[in-house]
């Protein structure tokens, strides 16, 4: 884990420049993107102008998505409305802006008369290149973390990162002097800043009595995950029978396999399953609801996007409209800096 990358004094004043891994790294996944995507459009005599105007969409789209899709989950952790804004140090959501970026990119694109699943296509493959970016960006700065592993497959986080509060939390809260209303974060303890000299002190005795247990990689998992999607993606390019099965193909790996990964992870709060007990309950039955199985918020989302992608996928392997087939393809718009062809005046 590296949460800070480095540290730059500004001349003549007191202030520092700090460069966080995670915003960095949320940078340069930005980046992969458009170069992808305008790699794609080039290859399909589309211009490239397109997609960086996409890209600014998806920009501004996605960051408010992604942080106001954590902030929903983790209302908790923002006390101050300074907070809300501090996203160089975390708390961005891969659903929230991925679901927002996509609205209003398709707002873009009818807006500007452009065939929407045509260039949803174009871009998919750059989306889940970022999001390998992302997750890199998770593990430099903690948080996306694992939970405790059986196996050889997972390793033990430093003393003072984000996974090893949490489970010396979890530790502490079993210990009969420790009072659950008042974790570490609340003993100046806290992984976002240094700890005060008791703080310290106390966070060094831990240390030396109780080991963090091992867990899952779970951001090398999503890592590598990404990549594949990408891959995968950037091949169906080849192959594909309709517009818009790239994205609907995105949709549905993506959330089978961010279904699977949730559950190696420890970061996020369990939930009902879709919200169906409150519908269980009305009907009167509870005890069917209480047994139903409880999943996160990210498990929840990831099966309606496998729901939803799967039905999609069915109405475009039925629908015969021309501008859906693989074959079709918008007219090459002519660069906005060429001359305009000069017309000839009519000889009376």
């Amino acid at each position: 884990m590296r949460q800070i990358l480095l540290r730059l004094p500004i001349p003549g004043t007191e202030q520092v420049l700090t460069l966080y891994g995670y915003g960095a790294m949320m940078c340069l996944g930005f980046l992969a993107a458009i170069l992808l995507a305008a790699h794609l459009a080039k290859r399909r005599k589309q211009p490239p102008d397109v997609v960086y105007n996409i890209a600014l969409v998806c920009f501004f789209g996605g960051i408010f998505g992604a942080r106001l899709f954590y902030v929903v989950q983790n209302s908790g952790q923002f006390p101050r409305l300074w907070d809300l804004v501090r996203i160089w140090e975390g708390g961005l959501t891969f659903y929230g802006g991925f679901l927002m970026a996509v609205a209003a990119v398709v707002v873009y694109l009818k807006a500007t008369g452009r065939p929407i699943l045509y260039w949803l296509d174009i871009v998919a493959p750059g989306v889940a290149l970022g999001e390998g970016f992302g997750r890199l960006g998770c593990l430099l700065n903690g948080c996306c973390y694992g939970d405790v592993c059986q196996t050889s497959l997972g390793f033990a986080w430093p003393v003072g990162t984000i996974p090893w509060y949490h489970y010396a939390e979890q530790f502490l809260g079993s210990s009969a002097w420790f009072d659950p209303a008042r974790p570490l974060a609340g003993l100046g303890m806290t992984p976002a800043e240094p700890a005060g000299a008791a703080a310290g002190a106390l966070m060094g005795s831990l240390a030396a009595a109780w080991h963090a247990p091992v867990i899952y990689p779970a951001q090398l998992l999503s890592l590598l995950n990404a990549v594949l999607l990408a891959v995968v993606l950037y091949s169906m390019w080849r192959w594909k029978r309709r517009h818009g099965q790239v994205l609907l193909a995105l949709m549905l790996l993506y959330g089978v396999s961010r279904f699977l990964l949730e559950m190696l992870r420890a970061d996020e709060a369990s939930a009902y399953l879709l919200g169906l007990p409150t519908l269980l309950e009305a009907l009167g039955l509870g005890q069917a609801a209480a047994r139903l199985p409880r999943m996160t918020i990210s498990m929840n989302v990831a099966a309606a996007m496998v729901v939803v992608s799967l039905l999609a996928l069915v109405y475009l392997g039925r629908s015969r409209r021309p501008e859906l087939q693989a074959d079709y393809a918008p007219p090459p718009e002519p660069p906005a800096d060429s001359p305009q062809p000069k017309r000839r005046k009519r000889r009376v």
